[in-house]
């Protein structure tokens, strides 16, 4: 007989007097027996060993007491009949049959070793048989056994309520243990949380205790315990997912603590009737006030958007340009100056022309832009009707601009200055990256494709998922409030971190307790009497654990955007076509008047605005009529 062997943290043990103990409709003759038991024995007293055995499950196999005792072997192999060897060779035996295997200790299994163990499904749980079974600590598998787990076994039975609770980890003042030398609270599991004898306190263990006292009796009991070490290692990245996991093991009946029901938890278990809602929040640095002279600068230029302020500036620009074209003095101007320097040769004359219209073009744009800070036009009873029209339409779009300018500055210089972000709309929009619980991936990645975030994979839960924060591998959070709402050490370090909760709802998430299938309907239906007609609820668990916090964890002013929306260049529509359609206006003209001028013929269009419409002139300036 082949032994295996087994790991030294998850030991087999010798299960000989559970089985032997079973009720005498799971005893049975081993087909190889010589001696019988008596017919009139009623009692459950030991067999003996080498005779008689017992039925894995009710008229189903019969192996005998040492079945999965002592040692990792293969013990299909050696005592189940379904895995006798055909010598013909015409029935191949099941995969599961030659995997070795074997009883374990389940306390040891969880607190010193990685390996899975699982209950024993021949012994449903109101058996009151407490048999666990693991193949890996004998390096084996147990998906083969699996893949014949129903067939062999059939459905669970229901019952049971004296219930098995296992605890994820301590999140203060919702559950936790208290040192055992000297009475203090542990605020992270320690070898204290591997040691059953030591008390759980706290909201949620306050709440299911008075859950078990209105069941009156139908709820027995509810142990306490920790999740496993092997657990941990399947789901490293949440302890709570690492709790759902033992319950899908069959190590415990359930889990207490504020478990969201995320899709990838509701596929390992069942859930009772939600507890609470869990809200999720953005959470950013405190918004700071800034005073500096620039910060005062650009408060003067915040009314406009840059995109407007550019085109205002551009405006200026066209402005004075069509006005040195337009103008009547600027060819007298060139005459004048090409005179007095003395310049008869082209390429100097064509140089100077330059120079010239490039001095006329920035004092016109200083005129222009003396107009519009001034809020009017100058007068000129002598200007061209182009130049006229010009400064009409100019007229019209420094009205509005300065209008709305002026309505809108004295809010943007008194209102503080910040760099702050407080909707998940603008933390995407500015490429933000969300640090967040990696139980919530599925559903936040579905709810905000767009977000850039940063799950925690180190299983600290929250407080981990601040530590990634203060690493710099993010620039906001997405906390939720249930858990974190009454952790003072957390909300300290939010404090000290400068952080805030915002309004900004990021996920709304129902919380409540994995439990056994077959459990589910009757714990609920006591947490819904218990609510309707008790005041039994997690809120009042909640007042017999007071917290004072040492800072305000929320934003105390919440400014709507639209108070100081930024005047754009859409907002200046009618005002720019106005402009626009005056400036046309006046083109038109002009190119009139010069093509008049051209062909020797006089312009009423272009000339200056006078009662002596056919005043004399210079011979020399008689082309401008």
């Amino acid at each position: 007989m082949v032994v295996f062997p087994n790991n030294k943290g998850c030991p087999c043990i010798d299960s000989s007097g559970i089985l032997a103990s079973l009720p005498k409709n799971r005893r049975c003759i081993l087909p190889n027996a010589t001696t019988t038991i008596a017919s009139h024995d009623d009692s459950n007293e030991l067999f003996q060993a080498e005779k008689n055995g017992v039925m894995l499950t009710l008229g189903g196999s019969c192996v005998p007491i040492n079945y999965g005792s002592s040692k990792c072997r293969q013990h299909d192999l050696i005592h189940d009949p379904i895995c006798v060897l055909d010598p013909a060779g015409e029935r191949i035996i099941p995969a599961y049959c030659i995997r070795p295997w074997c009883y374990v200790d389940l306390a040891s299994c969880k607190r010193n070793s990685p390996e899975r163990v699982y209950r024993s499904s021949y012994f449903p749980f109101e058996s009151e048989v407490d048999l666990f079974f693991s193949y890996t600590t004998c390096n084996s598998t147990e998906a083969d056994w699996f893949d014949v787990e129903d067939d062999i076994v059939g459905d669970r039975a229901l019952g049971g309520i004296d219930i098995v609770a296992n605890i994820p980890t301590y999140l203060l003042p919702m559950m936790y243990k208290r040192d055992p030398s000297g009475g203090e609270i542990v605020s992270s599991p320690g070898d204290e949380y591997y040691d059953d004898s030591v008390p759980y306190e706290g909201v949620y263990i306050h709440y299911v205790k008075q859950i078990m006292e209105i069941s009156k009796g139908d709820i027995k009991n509810i142990t306490m315990t920790h999740k496993s070490i092997a657990s941990s290692l399947v789901h490293p990245q949440s302890s709570f997912t690492a709790a759902v996991q033992d319950l899908e093991d069959g190590l415990v009946d359930m889990a207490l603590g504020p478990f969201w029901i995320t899709g990838q938890r509701l596929k390992m278990t069942a859930f009772s009737i939600p507890i609470v809602y869990d809200k999720t929040f953005l959470v950013i640095p405190k918004p700071g006030t800034k005073d500096s002279l620039g910060d005062q600068i650009v408060k003067v230029l915040a009314p406009f958007s840059w995109e407007l302020w550019a085109f205002l500036l551009a405006t200026i620009v066209v402005t004075a340009l069509l006005s040195v074209w337009f103008s009547d003095r600027s060819k007298e101007a060139m005459k004048r100056n090409s005179q007095r320097l003395g310049l008869d040769r082209n390429g100097s004359r064509s140089r100077r022309s330059k120079i010239v219209y490039a001095r006329l073009a920035l004092d016109s744009f200083l005129e222009k832009g003396l107009f519009f800070c001034s809020s009017g036009v100058e007068q000129d009873d002598r200007a061209s009707l182009p130049i006229k029209l010009l400064l009409f339409g100019f007229g019209f779009f420094i009205l509005i601009s300065v209008s709305a300018y002026v309505a809108n500055l004295a809010a943007f210089l008194t209102r503080s200055t910040t760099d702050v972000v407080r909707t998940m709309d603008s933390a995407i929009e500015n490429k933000l990256t969300i640090c967040a619980h990696p139980a919530l991936e599925e559903e936040l990645k579905i709810a905000w494709p767009k977000a850039i975030f940063k799950f925690h994979q180190e299983g600290r839960e929250f407080a981990g998922v601040l530590d990634d924060y203060i690493a710099g591998d993010c620039a906001v959070l997405a906390i939720g409030y249930e858990d974190t709402s009454m952790d003072k050490g957390f909300l300290d370090r939010l404090c000290k971190q400068d952080l805030a909760f915002t309004t900004s709802l990021i996920a709304e998430t129902p919380i409540a307790f994995p439990i056994r299938k077959d459990l589910a309907s009757g714990f609920s239906y006591h947490m819904y009497i218990g609510e309707r007609y008790h005041k039994v609820s997690v809120g009042a668990s909640k007042a017999e654990f007071p917290q004072e916090l040492t800072c305000n964890i929320h934003l105390t002013e919440d400014v709507e955007a639209n108070d100081y929306a930024e005047i754009e260049v859409k907002n200046f529509f009618f005002p720019i076509l106005f402009f626009l359609v005056f400036s046309a206006m006046a083109v038109i003209l002009q190119i009139v008047h010069l093509r008049n001028v051209k062909k020797g013929n006089q312009s009423l269009v272009g000339r200056r605005s006078t009662l002596n419409l056919v005043a004399d002139i210079p011979s020399e300036d008689k082309s401008e009529l």
